[in-house]
């Protein structure tokens, strides 16, 4: 499990602050240092050599960078569409199964699809914000399919609800499996390694930089350490979808609860 993990159990603006000062601060000294323990006669004699490497590495880590958020913004996207896509399934299931004509089995399919609800709200998805796998959920997914299929439908409208009903589970199980897969799309150590030394390098070669007024050296760099790290701030978040404060939410299964609550309260009422 990746060090970014625990880093988005924070508050994302606690994080975002942490990751500034310290990468800002950092910068900061070490350009400090730098100004004070190296001759300003070396700086300043190679400062055109290394300015022109500095702005093409500058351009090209800020490439990387831009590419690195555009996947992981693309990955999150999709799987936003894909839970979207499996609550409606999800639903329209519920649907199907609560209005089938036959009321024993509708009570009784209605009680297993509740037990499936229930553990993808109260197992799966927080499993999934710590990256680990749901072991009760796909059982009670089992027993639903199993329920389903047992159904005997007496009329032709009975018949077609059947069919709906599988095609509604046959397409919750296929963006339900598209949503488990996700956990594991998070970004691999070995993407890391050029991300991080990109940033060391950058920053080295802008310490170099011959600048007259060291205050003013400080100030940049310490600015320049506090852009990278907004950027990183963007990826690790972005990277995990389903942890923090801000992870995607099960709220379409959290709404079946509240139908079947609505209706419950109905039914006592009549």
């Amino acid at each position: 499990m990746a060090i970014t993990y625990y880093m988005v159990q924070l508050p994302p603006l606690l994080l975002f602050i942490l990751l500034t000062v310290l990468s800002g601060t950092l910068a900061g000294i070490i350009t400090y240092l730098v100004r004070t323990y190296l001759e300003v006669k070396i700086l300043r004699s190679h400062n055109e050599v290394t300015g022109f490497i500095f702005i093409a590495i500058a351009g090209f880590y800020a490439l990387l960078l831009s590419f690195v958020v555009f996947v992981v913004w693309d990955e999150l996207n999709e799987t936003r569409t894909n839970v979207s896509n499996e609550g409606s399934s999800a639903m329209g299931l519920y649907r199907d199964i609560k209005y089938y004509p036959d009321t024993i089995a509708s009570k009784q399919l209605t009680i297993v699809y509740l037990d499936f609800v229930y553990n993808v709200i109260d197992e799966e998805f927080p499993n999934m914000a710590i990256m680990k796998p749901s072991r009760r959920t796909p059982e009670s997914l089992n027993r639903v399919f199993f329920e389903i299929e047992h159904l005997k439908p007496q009329t032709q409208i009975q018949t077609q609800l059947v069919a709906e009903m599988f095609r509604h589970l046959n397409q919750l199980v296929t963006y339900r499996g598209l949503r488990t897969m996700s956990i594991e799309t998070e970004i691999p150590p070995p993407i890391w390694l050029p991300i991080i030394l990109g940033a060391v390098i950058t920053m080295i070669y802008a310490m170099l930089l011959d600048i007259e007024h060291t205050r003013m050296h400080i100030a940049i760099n310490s600015l320049l350490g506090v852009f990278i790290s907004m950027f990183i701030f963007i990826i690790i978040i972005l990277d995990h979808p389903f942890t923090g404060s801000i992870g995607i939410k099960p709220k379409a299964y959290k709404e079946i609860f509240t139908l079947e609550s609505w209706a419950n309260e109905k039914h006592i009422k009549d």
